[in-house]
């Protein structure tokens, strides 16, 4: 499982993951509710949206692929 670190102050931002990858997190409204879309920038990790009600402290997130599945932990800092 890899850990992604992020802030909770619903911005957009630069994501730092426990196994030394990097990516950043882009916040977007669509209709009422903000979604998180989750890429990366090297090909480590298969990119990822949660809504607003899987965006909190401890949420784990499996993404299935066309290889495998990754499985991330969200820690907020």
């Amino acid at each position: 499982m890899t850990t992604i670190f992020v802030h909770d102050n619903y911005k957009t931002q630069t994501i730092h993951c426990s196994d030394g990858s990097q990516g950043v997190m882009k916040v977007s409204e669509e209709s009422s509710a903000p979604y998180y879309n989750f890429k990366f920038y090297s090909h480590e990790h298969p990119g990822f949206w949660v809504d607003q009600d899987q965006f909190h402290d401890g949420e784990n997130v499996t993404v299935k692929d066309i290889q495998s599945d990754d499985q991330f932990q969200l820690k907020f800092v």
